[in-house]
Protein backbone atom coordinates (compact mmCIF):
# COMPACT_ATOMS: atom_id res chain seq x y z
CA UNK A 1 0.00 0.00 0.00
CA UNK A 2 2.59 2.30 0.74
CA UNK A 3 4.66 1.14 -2.34
CA UNK A 4 1.60 2.50 -4.40
CA UNK A 5 1.47 5.64 -2.78
CA UNK A 6 4.88 6.33 -3.22
CA UNK A 7 4.42 5.84 -6.78
CA UNK A 8 1.33 7.94 -7.08
CA UNK A 9 3.25 10.85 -5.27
CA UNK A 10 5.91 10.56 -7.95
CA UNK A 11 3.86 10.48 -10.74
CA UNK A 12 2.05 14.03 -9.23
CA UNK A 13 5.51 15.32 -8.85
CA UNK A 14 6.81 14.87 -12.41
CA UNK A 15 3.03 15.90 -14.09
CA UNK A 16 3.26 19.19 -11.64
CA UNK A 17 6.63 19.54 -13.16
CA UNK A 18 6.17 19.15 -16.24
CA UNK A 19 2.94 21.55 -15.67
CA UNK A 20 5.14 24.04 -14.07
CA UNK A 21 7.75 23.51 -16.79
CA UNK A 22 5.15 23.98 -19.85
CA UNK A 23 3.28 26.65 -18.04
CA UNK A 24 6.83 28.66 -17.58
CA UNK A 25 7.85 27.74 -21.55
CA UNK A 26 4.56 29.16 -22.30
CA UNK A 27 4.66 32.36 -20.69
CA UNK A 28 8.56 33.01 -21.95
CA UNK A 29 7.81 32.16 -25.33
CA UNK A 30 4.59 34.45 -25.05
CA UNK A 31 6.65 37.28 -23.19
CA UNK A 32 9.41 36.74 -26.59
CA UNK A 33 6.58 36.79 -29.15
CA UNK A 34 4.59 40.08 -27.82
CA UNK A 35 8.15 41.82 -27.75
CA UNK A 36 8.92 40.94 -31.14
CA UNK A 37 8.43 43.24 -33.89
CA UNK A 38 6.16 40.11 -35.87
CA UNK A 39 3.19 40.59 -32.61
CA UNK A 40 2.79 44.09 -33.75
CA UNK A 41 3.36 43.24 -37.57
CA UNK A 42 -0.17 43.68 -40.08
CA UNK A 43 0.26 39.49 -41.47
CA UNK A 44 -0.32 36.49 -40.14
CA UNK A 45 2.19 33.37 -39.97
CA UNK A 46 2.25 30.19 -41.79
CA UNK A 47 -0.58 27.50 -40.62
CA UNK A 48 -3.12 30.38 -39.96
CA UNK A 49 -6.80 29.65 -40.28
CA UNK A 50 -9.85 31.81 -39.35
CA UNK A 51 -13.23 31.07 -39.33
CA UNK A 52 -11.93 27.67 -41.03
CA UNK A 53 -10.23 29.98 -43.71
CA UNK A 54 -6.13 29.15 -44.60
CA UNK A 55 -4.33 33.03 -44.06
CA UNK A 56 -1.25 31.99 -43.66
CA UNK A 57 1.84 34.63 -44.66
CA UNK A 58 -1.22 37.08 -45.29
CA UNK A 59 -1.65 40.52 -44.42
CA UNK A 60 -4.73 42.45 -42.50
CA UNK A 61 -5.75 43.65 -45.87
CA UNK A 62 -5.41 39.94 -47.73
CA UNK A 63 -7.06 38.24 -44.82
CA UNK A 64 -9.99 40.79 -44.89
CA UNK A 65 -10.48 40.10 -48.26
CA UNK A 66 -10.03 36.36 -48.40
CA UNK A 67 -12.82 35.86 -45.57
CA UNK A 68 -15.61 38.22 -47.08
CA UNK A 69 -14.80 36.31 -50.75
CA UNK A 70 -15.01 33.00 -48.71
CA UNK A 71 -18.42 34.37 -46.81
CA UNK A 72 -19.89 35.84 -49.53
CA UNK A 73 -19.61 33.57 -52.11
CA UNK A 74 -20.95 30.48 -49.26
CA UNK A 75 -24.51 28.99 -51.00
CA UNK A 76 -27.12 28.83 -48.42
CA UNK A 77 -30.06 26.01 -48.77
CA UNK A 78 -32.99 26.39 -47.05
CA UNK A 79 -34.96 22.72 -46.47
CA UNK A 80 -38.43 22.73 -45.00
CA UNK A 81 -39.94 20.12 -42.42
CA UNK A 82 -39.67 17.10 -43.86
CA UNK A 83 -35.77 18.24 -45.07
CA UNK A 84 -36.97 18.54 -48.61
CA UNK A 85 -34.98 21.83 -50.70
CA UNK A 86 -37.26 24.47 -50.86
CA UNK A 87 -34.59 27.19 -52.23
CA UNK A 88 -31.24 27.79 -52.41
CA UNK A 89 -29.47 31.12 -51.49
CA UNK A 90 -25.89 31.97 -53.07
CA UNK A 91 -24.25 35.60 -54.97
CA UNK A 92 -24.02 37.21 -51.77
CA UNK A 93 -22.61 40.64 -51.43
CA UNK A 94 -22.39 41.82 -47.86
CA UNK A 95 -19.93 44.38 -46.57
CA UNK A 96 -19.07 42.85 -43.11
CA UNK A 97 -17.11 45.19 -40.02
CA UNK A 98 -14.15 42.83 -39.19
CA UNK A 99 -11.55 44.97 -40.07
CA UNK A 100 -10.92 45.67 -35.89
CA UNK A 101 -11.64 41.47 -35.34
CA UNK A 102 -8.83 40.55 -37.84
CA UNK A 103 -6.34 43.01 -36.24
CA UNK A 104 -7.08 41.70 -32.84
CA UNK A 105 -6.35 38.26 -33.19
CA UNK A 106 -2.96 37.70 -32.10
CA UNK A 107 -4.06 40.06 -29.25
CA UNK A 108 -6.82 37.83 -28.07
CA UNK A 109 -4.78 34.72 -28.47
CA UNK A 110 -1.62 35.63 -27.75
CA UNK A 111 0.12 31.98 -26.27
CA UNK A 112 -1.89 30.00 -29.55
CA UNK A 113 -0.28 33.02 -32.10
CA UNK A 114 3.66 32.52 -29.80
CA UNK A 115 3.26 28.15 -30.46
CA UNK A 116 1.90 29.15 -33.95
CA UNK A 117 5.24 31.48 -34.63
CA UNK A 118 8.49 29.74 -32.61
CA UNK A 119 6.52 25.98 -32.70
CA UNK A 120 4.66 25.89 -36.35
CA UNK A 121 1.31 25.11 -34.25
CA UNK A 122 -1.73 25.69 -36.53
CA UNK A 123 -3.51 29.05 -35.04
CA UNK A 124 -7.34 28.59 -36.07
CA UNK A 125 -9.69 30.61 -34.63
CA UNK A 126 -12.75 32.37 -35.51
CA UNK A 127 -13.85 35.92 -35.89
CA UNK A 128 -17.85 37.21 -35.92
CA UNK A 129 -18.81 38.27 -39.15
CA UNK A 130 -20.88 41.35 -38.49
CA UNK A 131 -23.09 42.02 -41.89
CA UNK A 132 -23.69 45.88 -41.75
CA UNK A 133 -24.45 46.44 -45.65
CA UNK A 134 -26.46 44.44 -48.49
CA UNK A 135 -24.95 45.48 -51.65
CA UNK A 136 -26.99 42.59 -53.12
CA UNK A 137 -30.14 41.03 -54.03
CA UNK A 138 -30.70 38.29 -51.20
CA UNK A 139 -34.09 40.44 -50.49
CA UNK A 140 -35.27 39.88 -53.98
CA UNK A 141 -34.11 36.21 -54.12
CA UNK A 142 -36.49 35.76 -51.59
CA UNK A 143 -39.62 37.22 -53.37
CA UNK A 144 -39.17 35.73 -55.72
CA UNK A 145 -38.46 32.25 -54.08
CA UNK A 146 -41.13 30.20 -55.77
CA UNK A 147 -43.04 28.86 -52.52
CA UNK A 148 -42.90 32.47 -51.21
CA UNK A 149 -44.18 34.20 -54.51
CA UNK A 150 -46.78 31.51 -55.39
CA UNK A 151 -50.21 32.55 -56.56
CA UNK A 152 -51.85 30.19 -53.34
CA UNK A 153 -50.37 32.48 -51.11
CA UNK A 154 -52.18 35.62 -49.23
CA UNK A 155 -50.85 38.47 -47.20
CA UNK A 156 -51.98 39.34 -43.85
CA UNK A 157 -54.51 42.15 -43.70
CA UNK A 158 -55.18 44.45 -40.42
CA UNK A 159 -58.46 44.99 -39.14
CA UNK A 160 -60.19 48.40 -40.23
CA UNK A 161 -63.16 50.76 -40.15
CA UNK A 162 -64.56 51.04 -43.48
CA UNK A 163 -65.18 54.56 -44.44
CA UNK A 164 -66.59 53.49 -47.45
CA UNK A 165 -70.09 52.52 -45.65
CA UNK A 166 -72.11 55.20 -43.93
CA UNK A 167 -72.23 53.30 -40.75
CA UNK A 168 -68.78 52.29 -40.68
CA UNK A 169 -68.34 49.15 -39.68
CA UNK A 170 -64.88 47.17 -38.52
CA UNK A 171 -63.73 45.11 -41.34
CA UNK A 172 -61.97 41.96 -39.46
CA UNK A 173 -58.48 41.13 -39.59
CA UNK A 174 -57.36 38.38 -42.27
CA UNK A 175 -54.73 35.69 -41.46
CA UNK A 176 -52.47 35.20 -44.63
CA UNK A 177 -50.34 32.31 -45.72
CA UNK A 178 -47.62 34.36 -47.35
CA UNK A 179 -44.12 34.35 -45.18
CA UNK A 180 -43.17 37.23 -43.61
CA UNK A 181 -40.56 38.50 -46.05
CA UNK A 182 -38.34 41.23 -43.69
CA UNK A 183 -38.47 38.58 -40.96
CA UNK A 184 -37.42 35.58 -43.11
CA UNK A 185 -34.59 38.03 -44.28
CA UNK A 186 -33.31 39.00 -41.26
CA UNK A 187 -32.72 35.34 -39.99
CA UNK A 188 -31.03 34.25 -43.36
CA UNK A 189 -28.67 37.42 -42.79
CA UNK A 190 -27.93 35.97 -39.36
CA UNK A 191 -26.98 32.37 -40.68
CA UNK A 192 -25.24 33.99 -43.49
CA UNK A 193 -23.00 35.81 -40.90
CA UNK A 194 -22.17 32.79 -38.34
CA UNK A 195 -21.68 30.71 -41.46
CA UNK A 196 -24.32 27.98 -41.45
CA UNK A 197 -24.91 26.41 -44.73
CA UNK A 198 -28.50 25.05 -44.00
CA UNK A 199 -31.43 27.11 -42.92
CA UNK A 200 -34.12 25.30 -41.77
CA UNK A 201 -37.49 26.89 -42.55
CA UNK A 202 -40.24 26.72 -39.72
CA UNK A 203 -43.35 27.79 -41.42
CA UNK A 204 -45.16 29.12 -38.11
CA UNK A 205 -42.46 31.05 -37.23
CA UNK A 206 -42.67 33.27 -40.31
CA UNK A 207 -46.89 33.81 -40.79
CA UNK A 208 -47.53 37.16 -41.69
CA UNK A 209 -49.65 37.80 -38.33
CA UNK A 210 -51.78 41.31 -38.42
CA UNK A 211 -50.94 44.22 -36.34
CA UNK A 212 -54.16 45.44 -35.78
CA UNK A 213 -57.41 42.76 -34.51
CA UNK A 214 -60.85 43.85 -34.42
CA UNK A 215 -60.59 44.12 -31.24
CA UNK A 216 -57.60 46.53 -30.89
CA UNK A 217 -58.94 49.52 -28.47
CA UNK A 218 -57.22 51.45 -30.77
CA UNK A 219 -58.96 50.57 -33.55
CA UNK A 220 -63.02 50.56 -31.88
CA UNK A 221 -61.71 54.45 -30.58
CA UNK A 222 -61.41 54.96 -34.30
CA UNK A 223 -64.81 53.53 -34.99
CA UNK A 224 -66.50 55.31 -32.80
CA UNK A 225 -64.86 59.07 -34.14
CA UNK A 226 -66.00 58.19 -37.47
CA UNK A 227 -69.73 57.52 -36.53
CA UNK A 228 -69.62 60.81 -34.76
CA UNK A 229 -68.24 62.92 -37.04
CA UNK A 230 -67.34 61.50 -40.34
CA UNK A 231 -71.02 60.79 -40.68
CA UNK A 232 -71.12 64.86 -42.09
CA UNK A 233 -71.96 65.66 -45.87
CA UNK A 234 -70.13 68.85 -47.04
CA UNK A 235 -71.13 69.47 -51.33
CA UNK A 236 -69.86 71.75 -53.48
CA UNK A 237 -71.45 72.80 -56.52
CA UNK A 238 -69.41 73.82 -59.33
CA UNK A 239 -71.92 74.32 -62.25
CA UNK A 240 -72.79 70.99 -63.81
CA UNK A 241 -69.91 69.10 -61.45
CA UNK A 242 -71.29 68.32 -58.24
CA UNK A 243 -69.01 66.53 -55.36
CA UNK A 244 -69.11 65.34 -51.68
CA UNK A 245 -65.96 65.38 -49.61
CA UNK A 246 -65.27 61.37 -49.10
CA UNK A 247 -65.28 60.65 -45.55
CA UNK A 248 -61.60 59.19 -46.14
CA UNK A 249 -60.67 62.96 -46.81
CA UNK A 250 -62.79 64.63 -44.01
CA UNK A 251 -61.01 62.86 -41.65
CA UNK A 252 -57.29 64.30 -42.72
CA UNK A 253 -58.93 67.67 -42.50
CA UNK A 254 -59.58 66.74 -39.07
CA UNK A 255 -57.13 67.22 -36.12
CA UNK A 256 -55.60 63.47 -35.48
CA UNK A 257 -56.96 63.95 -31.67
CA UNK A 258 -60.47 62.18 -32.41
CA UNK A 259 -61.92 65.69 -31.10
CA UNK A 260 -63.69 66.56 -34.87
CA UNK A 261 -62.23 70.06 -34.86
CA UNK A 262 -60.77 71.15 -38.00
CA UNK A 263 -56.92 70.87 -38.38
CA UNK A 264 -56.68 75.26 -40.66
CA UNK A 265 -53.58 73.56 -41.89
CA UNK A 266 -54.56 70.72 -43.85
CA UNK A 267 -57.88 72.52 -44.52
CA UNK A 268 -55.63 75.35 -46.63
CA UNK A 269 -54.11 72.82 -47.89
CA UNK A 270 -57.42 71.09 -49.29
CA UNK A 271 -58.57 74.46 -50.62
CA UNK A 272 -55.37 74.96 -52.43
CA UNK A 273 -55.57 71.65 -53.85
CA UNK A 274 -59.21 72.94 -55.06
CA UNK A 275 -57.67 75.97 -56.53
CA UNK A 276 -55.20 73.98 -58.58
CA UNK A 277 -57.92 71.85 -60.05
CA UNK A 278 -60.99 74.11 -60.71
CA UNK A 279 -59.23 77.92 -60.90
CA UNK A 280 -59.10 79.01 -64.24
CA UNK A 281 -59.11 82.74 -64.82
CA UNK A 282 -56.91 84.23 -67.49
CA UNK A 283 -55.96 80.59 -68.07
CA UNK A 284 -54.92 80.08 -71.78
CA UNK A 285 -57.44 78.80 -73.96
CA UNK A 286 -57.94 77.18 -77.61
CA UNK A 287 -61.06 76.71 -78.71
CA UNK A 288 -63.49 76.85 -82.08
CA UNK A 289 -65.23 80.21 -81.86
CA UNK A 290 -69.12 80.53 -82.58
CA UNK A 291 -67.98 82.73 -85.63
CA UNK A 292 -66.44 79.42 -87.09
CA UNK A 293 -62.59 80.43 -86.27
CA UNK A 294 -60.17 78.53 -84.16
CA UNK A 295 -59.02 81.09 -81.55
CA UNK A 296 -56.03 80.30 -79.43
CA UNK A 297 -55.55 83.03 -77.13
CA UNK A 298 -53.05 83.43 -73.54
CA UNK A 299 -53.71 84.73 -70.20
CA UNK A 300 -56.54 87.17 -69.37
CA UNK A 301 -58.76 87.88 -66.07
CA UNK A 302 -61.71 86.03 -67.27
CA UNK A 303 -62.89 82.89 -65.10
CA UNK A 304 -63.01 81.53 -62.17
CA UNK A 305 -60.40 81.67 -59.28
CA UNK A 306 -61.05 80.03 -55.35
CA UNK A 307 -60.60 82.99 -52.46
CA UNK A 308 -57.88 80.91 -50.43
CA UNK A 309 -58.32 82.52 -47.73
CA UNK A 310 -61.59 82.88 -47.12
CA UNK A 311 -62.69 79.63 -48.57
CA UNK A 312 -60.18 78.17 -46.19
CA UNK A 313 -62.32 79.73 -43.01
CA UNK A 314 -65.35 79.15 -44.54
CA UNK A 315 -64.79 75.45 -44.85
CA UNK A 316 -63.36 75.13 -41.36
CA UNK A 317 -66.38 76.31 -40.31
CA UNK A 318 -68.45 73.88 -41.70
CA UNK A 319 -66.42 71.04 -40.65
CA UNK A 320 -66.60 72.31 -36.71
CA UNK A 321 -70.51 73.01 -37.08
CA UNK A 322 -70.97 69.39 -37.67
CA UNK A 323 -73.90 69.69 -39.95
CA UNK A 324 -74.56 68.89 -43.55
CA UNK A 325 -73.39 71.63 -46.14
CA UNK A 326 -74.57 72.09 -50.05
CA UNK A 327 -73.04 74.86 -51.81
CA UNK A 328 -69.86 77.10 -53.99
CA UNK A 329 -66.14 77.88 -53.59
CA UNK A 330 -66.06 81.36 -52.20
CA UNK A 331 -64.64 82.92 -55.45
CA UNK A 332 -62.64 85.79 -55.54
CA UNK A 333 -62.82 85.87 -59.03
CA UNK A 334 -66.20 84.94 -60.69
CA UNK A 335 -67.09 84.22 -64.37
CA UNK A 336 -70.09 84.84 -66.12
CA UNK A 337 -73.08 82.65 -64.79
CA UNK A 338 -72.57 79.01 -63.48
CA UNK A 339 -69.23 77.84 -63.26
CA UNK A 340 -67.97 76.58 -66.23
CA UNK A 341 -64.12 75.26 -67.34
CA UNK A 342 -64.72 76.91 -70.90
CA UNK A 343 -66.14 80.47 -72.22
CA UNK A 344 -70.04 78.61 -72.81
CA UNK A 345 -72.26 80.24 -75.78
CA UNK A 346 -72.59 83.82 -74.66
CA UNK A 347 -69.95 86.11 -74.96
CA UNK A 348 -68.19 88.87 -77.44
CA UNK A 349 -65.70 87.90 -79.48
CA UNK A 350 -63.37 91.05 -80.93
CA UNK A 351 -61.32 89.98 -83.60
CA UNK A 352 -58.59 92.22 -84.07
CA UNK A 353 -57.51 89.98 -87.37
CA UNK A 354 -60.90 90.96 -89.00
CA UNK A 355 -61.05 94.25 -87.10
CA UNK A 356 -64.58 92.99 -86.78
CA UNK A 357 -66.66 92.51 -83.21
CA UNK A 358 -69.50 90.29 -82.62
CA UNK A 359 -71.96 89.57 -79.67
CA UNK A 360 -73.06 85.97 -79.19
CA UNK A 361 -75.97 85.35 -76.91
CA UNK A 362 -77.28 81.48 -76.05
CA UNK A 363 -75.05 80.95 -79.14
CA UNK A 364 -77.25 83.45 -81.32
CA UNK A 365 -75.36 86.64 -82.93
CA UNK A 366 -77.30 89.50 -81.53
CA UNK A 367 -74.58 91.82 -82.91
CA UNK A 368 -71.66 92.36 -85.02
CA UNK A 369 -69.61 95.69 -86.34
CA UNK A 370 -66.21 96.38 -87.24
CA UNK A 371 -63.82 98.38 -85.31
CA UNK A 372 -60.65 99.81 -85.16
CA UNK A 373 -58.26 98.51 -82.03
CA UNK A 374 -54.79 99.61 -81.21
CA UNK A 375 -52.02 101.43 -83.24
CA UNK A 376 -49.61 98.95 -84.00
CA UNK A 377 -46.75 100.91 -85.42
CA UNK A 378 -46.73 103.17 -82.55
CA UNK A 379 -47.00 99.86 -80.22
CA UNK A 380 -50.25 100.33 -78.91
CA UNK A 381 -51.65 97.19 -79.47
CA UNK A 382 -54.36 95.85 -77.87
CA UNK A 383 -54.36 93.04 -75.65
CA UNK A 384 -55.31 89.95 -76.75
CA UNK A 385 -56.86 87.31 -73.82
CA UNK A 386 -59.93 85.93 -72.06
CA UNK A 387 -61.45 88.82 -70.30
CA UNK A 388 -64.72 90.17 -69.40
CA UNK A 389 -67.23 93.75 -68.68
CA UNK A 390 -65.59 95.45 -66.30
CA UNK A 391 -67.94 98.25 -66.15
CA UNK A 392 -70.57 100.29 -67.98
CA UNK A 393 -70.26 104.09 -68.20
CA UNK A 394 -72.17 107.16 -69.70
CA UNK A 395 -70.66 110.32 -71.29
CA UNK A 396 -66.99 110.14 -69.91
CA UNK A 397 -63.77 111.91 -70.68
CA UNK A 398 -61.14 109.88 -71.74
CA UNK A 399 -57.99 111.32 -70.77
CA UNK A 400 -54.16 110.53 -71.90
CA UNK A 401 -51.04 111.31 -73.05
CA UNK A 402 -50.23 111.43 -76.61
CA UNK A 403 -47.09 109.88 -78.42
CA UNK A 404 -45.66 113.85 -78.79
CA UNK A 405 -46.13 113.88 -75.13
CA UNK A 406 -49.20 116.45 -75.37
CA UNK A 407 -52.01 115.14 -73.32
CA UNK A 408 -55.48 114.63 -74.74
CA UNK A 409 -59.33 114.90 -74.03
CA UNK A 410 -61.89 112.16 -75.89
CA UNK A 411 -65.41 112.77 -74.83
CA UNK A 412 -67.40 109.63 -75.47
CA UNK A 413 -71.12 108.67 -74.79
CA UNK A 414 -70.62 104.49 -74.50
CA UNK A 415 -67.76 103.03 -72.12
CA UNK A 416 -67.39 99.55 -71.89
CA UNK A 417 -64.28 98.37 -69.36
CA UNK A 418 -62.90 95.12 -70.55
CA UNK A 419 -59.13 95.01 -69.31
CA UNK A 420 -58.45 96.74 -65.89
CA UNK A 421 -59.05 100.56 -66.30
CA UNK A 422 -57.51 101.46 -69.04
CA UNK A 423 -59.28 99.69 -72.10
CA UNK A 424 -62.67 99.49 -73.42
CA UNK A 425 -65.33 99.65 -75.91
CA UNK A 426 -66.24 103.16 -76.68
CA UNK A 427 -67.84 105.05 -79.62
CA UNK A 428 -64.97 107.05 -81.45
CA UNK A 429 -67.01 110.31 -83.65
CA UNK A 430 -63.50 111.40 -85.13
CA UNK A 431 -63.31 108.67 -87.06
CA UNK A 432 -65.24 108.36 -90.64
CA UNK A 433 -64.49 104.66 -91.18
CA UNK A 434 -63.90 101.68 -89.33
CA UNK A 435 -62.48 97.84 -90.51
CA UNK A 436 -59.99 97.05 -92.41
CA UNK A 437 -56.26 98.00 -92.07
CA UNK A 438 -56.77 101.40 -90.51
CA UNK A 439 -55.56 100.00 -86.91
CA UNK A 440 -52.05 98.92 -88.33
CA UNK A 441 -50.86 102.78 -88.48
CA UNK A 442 -53.89 104.68 -86.98
CA UNK A 443 -55.05 102.65 -84.38
CA UNK A 444 -56.15 103.91 -81.27
CA UNK A 445 -54.01 103.80 -77.82
CA UNK A 446 -55.26 100.57 -77.24
CA UNK A 447 -59.21 100.67 -76.82
CA UNK A 448 -61.78 99.29 -79.48
CA UNK A 449 -63.07 102.46 -81.00
CA UNK A 450 -66.56 101.50 -82.18
CA UNK A 451 -69.29 103.45 -84.72
CA UNK A 452 -70.94 106.05 -83.00
CA UNK A 453 -74.30 104.72 -84.63
CA UNK A 454 -73.51 100.87 -83.10
CA UNK A 455 -72.15 101.69 -79.64
CA UNK A 456 -75.50 102.20 -77.65
CA UNK A 457 -76.94 99.03 -79.26
CA UNK A 458 -73.72 97.72 -77.79
CA UNK A 459 -73.68 99.25 -74.49
CA UNK A 460 -77.48 97.63 -74.17
CA UNK A 461 -76.21 94.28 -75.41
CA UNK A 462 -73.41 93.26 -73.15
CA UNK A 463 -73.60 93.16 -69.58
CA UNK A 464 -71.10 93.15 -66.55
CA UNK A 465 -69.60 90.27 -66.45
CA UNK A 466 -69.49 88.42 -70.19
CA UNK A 467 -66.58 87.01 -70.89
CA UNK A 468 -64.66 88.96 -73.79
CA UNK A 469 -62.53 86.66 -76.38
CA UNK A 470 -59.90 89.38 -77.49
CA UNK A 471 -57.46 87.31 -80.53
CA UNK A 472 -56.30 87.71 -83.94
Amino acid sequence: MSYTVTIMKKILIILSSLIIAFVLASGVLTWMYTSSEEYTSDYFDNSTFINGVNCSSCTYEETEKKLVDNRNEMTVVMKGDLDDVLAVYRDFDFTYDIDSAIADVKRDHPVAAAFNHYLGIPLSVSVSMNITEDNGNLKEQIENTPFIKSKSTSESQNAYVDLSDPSFPIINEVYGTKPDVNKLYEDLVKTVEIGERVFTFEENDYLDIPDIKSDNEKLLKHQRFCLEYLGQKIEYKLGSETFTIPAEELETLMDDDYSGNADPGAVRNYVAALGEKYDNAGKDRSFKSLTGKDVSVKGGTYGWRIDTDKETDKLTADINSHKDVSREPIWAVEGYGDYSDDLGDTYVDADLGAQHVTVFKDGKNVFECDFVSGNEVMGHSTPTGSFYIVNHFRNLVLRGDNDDGTQYESPVKYWCGFYMASHGFHDADWRNSFGGTIYIRNGSHGCINMPPSKMGEFYDTVVDGMPVIVHR
